[in-house]
């Protein structure tokens, strides 16, 4: 496969993963389930553009490893806001 048709299919996919996105938006399922949802969906498209079109595939173990410090860091960030969250919704 090219790299043209792997950029092609890879934006196809990240419309796909929006409009899915957008589509379980309109479900009513609780708060907390709506945040984790579209937070994954994020994390996901992130993952996709960082690996393909910022090129971290083809980087050495330094950069990867900085980004998934970086990764890190906003997951523990995340983590540790999450209860707070749940108790401010109630």
């Amino acid at each position: 496969m090219n790299e043209k048709s792997i950029s092609n299919a890879l934006f196809g996919g990240l419309i796909a993963i929006t409009l899915v996105s957008v589509a379980a938006s309109r479900l009513h399922f609780g708060r907390e389930l709506a945040v984790a949802v579209a937070l994954g969906f994020a994390a996901v498209k992130a993952a996709l553009i960082g690996w393909f079109f910022m090129r971290l595939r083809h980087e050495g173990w330094i950069i990867r490893g900085a980004v998934l410090v970086g990764v890190f860091a906003v997951l523990v960030m995340a983590v540790g806001i999450l209860p707070d969250l749940a108790i401010q919704l109630k």
